[in-house]
């Protein structure tokens, strides 16, 4: 089977996604497409004989992405909707991996397959959906234990709509934590948040070559989120070894210790962006969060990090890529 992959080249989060893809799939032919906003490696796929950059989609783009292929994958989107039309005038079959509150509305045309990483996913696209959980790159995140709540961790990176990666909320949770001697980094790729002024916060501006160089240092990720379906910053870190404080909302509540889970205190709905699917999300209390930090600052945390072990391993690329292999020939068998 030929897999045709559109892949970012930066460190966003479908950057990540993109190059772990890419390494473990072997994909016959890699479409690199920029973002045009952050930082990017084309160097990360040298080992790919048959690729090309672009900054937007052409027609001789498609045309030579879509030559000697049965399979085209991407995700969140395909950038330009009516490559799909193209894969169907020449018998290539689609899959989109989705990421439901970054979805347009209403979608052009659908893809024949949606890979979706969670439950919530499919309930957006129930329809030619399978659910395979995103694998973990043990041998980039190598897991290292984590004794005692000392460092808390957050990840703001480039903040993302809305700020949906909670850095406000937990900056605004950190005077009401009592313990002082804990120690708080908060990394960011541009240090545009309202910081309190607390001795134990360091903003690190810093945008990492590589994603897993993060959950080197620290014991507990402190995560605030609303509506996910995936969070990478989240699987990264618990399987490198750190507890995680976050939302006690689905699908982390299915995955994760309780004790670490703090809960939302309102619901309401909203689309992330122009033109994307309305979705529910989730308020949160900075009270909330500083309370589970009071619970565990200063405590052992052995079995939280431990957990984070066992998880990767159940979910590593080793025990994954045959579904998605297994998923991928059963898309290109159903064209013939």
């Amino acid at each position: 089977m030929k897999l045709g992959l559109i892949c970012r080249y930066d460190n966003s989060g479908l950057g990540t996604l993109s190059r772990e893809f890419a390494r473990h799939l072997k994909p016959h032919k890699v479409l690199l497409v920029e973002n045009g906003k952050f930082t990017t490696f084309p160097e990360r796929y040298d080992d790919f004989d048959t690729r090309k950059v672009t900054n937007s989609i052409s027609g001789l783009d498609r045309d030579w992405l879509l030559d000697d292929i049965d399979v085209l994958f991407t995700c969140e989107t395909f950038y330009s909707w009516d490559i799909i039309k193209d894969c169907r005038r020449r018998n290539v079959k689609t899959a989109l991996y989705t990421m439901f509150e970054m979805t347009v509305d209403p979608i052009p045309i659908h893809p024949d397959l949606y890979v979706c990483p969670s439950v919530l996913d499919q309930r957006y696209f129930p329809d030619n959906s399978v659910l395979l959980e995103p694998p973990i790159a043990t041998d980039r995140l190598i897991w290292k234990e984590r004794k005692v709540a000392h460092t808390f961790v957050h990840s703001g990176s480039h903040a993302g709509m809305n700020d949906r990666k909670g850095t406000q909320v937990f900056l605004d949770a950190i005077p009401l934590v009592k313990d002082p001697d804990v120690r708080f980094i908060i990394y960011t790729w541009n240090n545009h948040f309202k910081v309190p002024d607390d001795p134990r916060i360091e903003v690190r501006v810093v945008n990492f070559k590589n994603y897993w160089q993060m959950w080197r240092e620290g014991d507990v990720l402190v995560y605030p989120q609303g509506c996910n379906g995936i969070c990478l910053p989240i699987i990264e870190a618990m399987s490198s070894g750190m507890a995680v404080i976050t939302t006690d909302i689905y699908p982390f509540n299915e995955y994760m210790p309780k004790e670490l889970l703090f809960p939302p205190c309102e619901t309401y709905r909203h689309s992330m962006g122009i033109g994307l699917v309305e979705v529910e999300d989730y308020r949160l209390d900075p009270q909330d969060i500083a309370d589970v930090i009071n619970k565990i600052a200063g405590k052992d945390i052995t079995r939280f990090s431990a957990y984070g072990k066992t998880y990767a391993e159940e979910h590593s690329w080793k025990v994954l890529l045959p579904e998605y292999e297994r998923a991928f020939n059963d898309l290109k068998m159903s064209a013939l």
